[in-house]
């Protein structure tokens, strides 16, 4: 029978596929995001680390000669070179030579930074040259990219050594413009080993590839016995490793954040999915129940379920993923159009999409569990009496008080110990954000309940404005509290995330000003080696009518006078304090720092929030689809008696505005308090001055407009239905 019941849901399901793609949608948006943030954050790892991972594939064994305090002069090093490479099982053994020396160009003595490549083989570090071709005798070399630029060098170029350590002064050709590791900055040149050893080069580390047919840990053995310290010897594998380790630490650090919002992206799908399967089954009770007379179980009922849960939770995530990939590759695609260089490949791990992809089909079938329990408990005769009820009636509120307090209050307790916590200030954020989803919770459990309270503050004056429809729109609200509650829950989420985000951003900006105010008492600052150099510095520049010059201590502040201008002023200072070998830091310069630096926050930060927004607002409008589809006959009514098509659109659009207002409250307040319980676990506290009271109020402005306008299309849709027609299907 479990068979059958299965069978009859998915026929269901096939006969009406737009149904699963609707219940599915949150799933494909937070599937998207977790695709998203998996495919980024693996293309990011891999280019970071290979811009880091600068051993050669092809070196099976490496050996460190700063573990070796016997080799003394870079003719002992070299001849340890020799002995690594005439070992039994070692095909080749390359010395790795570092340095740095002063070179001159046109003229002009800069510091460069010198490195050894044999050129060709399986140990060369180098790719085919960007220009000319690679060095292969004394005397010629290979610059970087990044260099080339700065100096305007190419091939044929030259680079003279001056006289050092008792070598004589050199010319060097340039044969080759090469592209070198993103690690390296500054101005770079590339030799044969023997060329860097004579310029003063020291050993850095020794690549050796192993001859066939010779394992790894065997040549690591014989070569560990070969230098007399078995820990100075590691395998390539290994140096590769930890060569990558810095780049993989720094990504995997910054994703954790991320991955934290996917997760909030993917609970916030789990609540709406929820409400949107209680509809689907609400719509489907008939059936339910005629399952039900014909022997189904309980049981079945909720495997039968569940298995449409399994399919919609597949075809969701197959969806996401799919999107995702495209969005990846059509990313990437665009960045070389435009003509970006170094544009990465992106790195498709498939067994973390199919950890994605179980993911999301753990997370419909969770969130059609309880829709399924409540389903299946409807007797046959019951169901089938009640097959034309809605989900109607306000559920137990005495278990959810009591569940809603007793979440309040594990919240404040945790807030309490965020907020005092001894610990580093991450885990203390960490503490605080644990309340905050506990908070969360809290609204889950008393929704239903939050819902009256909403009906009768906002609710009143939605009716009062909307007069007819108004009144609709409220009673509507209130008949089917959970669907409600469900679609306020997770847009107050999004919308409390938002706010805390803005309430933590003010307060750094608040305190990063205080902080500049400090140090920048004047718009210029000038320092001096001591207080006498200062008052005499202060004393000159007080010359020029066009400024304001004073000392405190060794500090000389300087602001322009009424009407100067800054930029002239700021010149003159500068050329003033060159001549005497004094540092100007400007006040404009900082402030400017600060705002970029808050701008790319904000950016990163609403950018990540957007995605559990956008979830709930696909929330709002795939709730509202499904509810006008089963409010046909009640829209049918309401039209038989007068309610024209402009007062049906009324009344759905005022229905997602209610929900978006209490929403918008409820998730500004709690965002804003736990915002500020961040900043306090943080020590940034700069009292109630710094929070950003008009942005918040926009936020809840901008909010129910999203709301109303994810009701557009549910709306249009009920309006269009004639009385007739209406009825009939009813």
């Amino acid at each position: 029978m479990t068979a059958s019941a299965s069978a009859v849901l998915l026929a269901e399901t096939r006969r009406k596929p737009g149904r699963v793609l609707l219940t599915g949608l949150a799933i494909i948006v937070a599937t998207v995001f977790a695709a998203g943030t998996m495919l980024f954050s693996e293309t990011l790892r891999d280019y970071l680390t290979a811009g880091d991972v600068v051993t050669p594939t092809g070196a099976a064994v490496v050996v460190h000669p700063q573990e070796l305090p016997t080799l003394d002069g870079p003719e002992a090093a070299a001849d340890l070179v020799g002995q690594v490479a005439s070992l039994d099982g070692v095909a080749t053994a390359v010395g790795v030579w570092d340095g740095s020396v002063a070179a001159a160009v046109n003229g002009t003595s800069t510091e460069w930074r010198v490195t050894s490549d044999p050129m060709t083989g399986q140990l060369s570090r180098l790719d085919t040259p960007v220009r000319g071709s690679l060095p292969d005798g004394p005397g010629e070399l290979a610059i970087s990219e990044e260099t080339a630029e700065q100096t305007g060098l190419a091939p044929g170029g030259t680079v003279t050594i001056p006289e050092h350590s008792e070598e004589p002064a050199r010319t060097l050709t340039i044969t080759a413009v090469v592209d070198v590791p993103t690690s390296v900055d500054g101005n770079v040149m590339i030799a044969l080993p023997t060329e860097v050893r004579r310029l003063g080069g020291w050993l850095e580390q020794i690549d050796v590839a192993a001859a066939s047919r010779t394992a790894e840990t065997e040549l690591v053995g014989r070569v560990g016995n070969l230098v007399g310290n078995p820990e100075a010897v590691v395998t390539g594998e290994e140096q590769r490793t930890v060569e990558g380790e810095s780049a993989a630490d720094a990504v995997t650090a910054v994703l954790v954040g991320v991955g934290v919002f996917a997760g909030l992206a993917v609970v916030s799908a789990v609540v709406v999915v929820g409400s949107t399967f209680r509809i689907v089954l609400t719509q489907r009770r008939t059936q339910l129940a005629l399952l039900r007379c014909v022997g189904a179980r309980r049981s079945q009922l909720i495997r039968a379920v569940l298995a449409e849960a399994v399919v919609t939770g597949l075809v969701a995530g197959l969806a996401g993923v799919a999107v995702a990939m495209l969005a990846g590759y059509g990313l990437l695609a665009a960045m070389r159009g435009s003509g970006v260089t170094d544009v990465p490949e992106l790195v498709v791990s498939w067994p973390r999409l199919g950890g994605v992809l179980l993911v999301a089909v753990l997370a419909t079938v969770v969130a059609a569990l309880g829709p399924a329990v409540a389903a299946a408990r409807i007797p046959p005769v019951a169901a089938l009496g009640a097959a034309g009820a809605g989900e109607v009636g306000a559920p137990r509120s005495a278990g959810r008080l009591v569940l809603a307090g007793l979440l309040a209050a594990a919240a404040a307790g945790l807030a309490a110990l965020g907020v005092g916590f001894s610990g580093s200030p991450f885990e203390a954020v960490i503490t605080v954000a644990a309340s905050g989803m506990t908070a969360f919770a809290a609204v889950i459990a008393a929704g239903p309940l939050l819902v009256r309270a909403l009906g009768a503050t906002a609710g009143r004056v939605v009716a009062a404005i909307g007069r007819g429809p108004g009144r609709l729109a409220t009673a509507n609200a209130a008949q089917v509290p959970r669907r409600t509650a469900a679609t306020i829950s997770v847009l107050s989420l999004g919308v409390g995330l938002t706010s805390a985000l803005l309430v933590a951003l003010a307060a750094v900006q608040s305190g990063a000003e205080q902080k500049i105010a400090e140090l920048f008492p004047s718009a210029i600052t000038v320092s001096a080696v001591d207080a006498s150099s200062a008052e005499a510095f202060a004393a000159r520049l007080s010359r020029d009518p066009r400024l304001v010059a004073r000392s405190e201590d060794d500090v000389v502040l300087v602001d322009p006078a009424t009407g100067a201008d800054l930029a002239a002023v700021q010149a003159t200072v500068e050329e003033a304090a060159n001549e005497d070998g004094m540092t100007v830091a400007v006040a404009g310069d900082a402030r400017s720092e600060l705002e970029n630096q808050l701008a790319i926050a904000s950016m990163i930060g609403l950018g990540l929030v957007g995605m559990t927004l956008l979830v709930a607002v696909v929330g709002v409008g795939v709730t509202l689809m499904l509810s006008v589809t089963e409010r046909v006959r009640e829209t049918g009514l309401l039209r038989v008696v007068g309610l024209s098509r402009s007062g049906v659109r009324m009344m759905v659009a005022l229905e997602a505005g209610l929900s978006g207002s209490g929403a918008a409250v409820l998730g500004v307040v709690i965002g804003a308090v736990y915002g500020a319980l961040a900043v306090e676990a943080l020590g940034l506290d700069y009292g109630l001055a710094s929070v950003p009271v008009l942005q918040l109020v926009g936020l809840v402005v901008a909010v129910v407009v999203v709301a109303m306008l994810a009701a557009v299309v549910p709306a249009v849709r009920a309006g269009r239905v004639s009385p007739i027609r209406a009825l009939q299907e009813a």
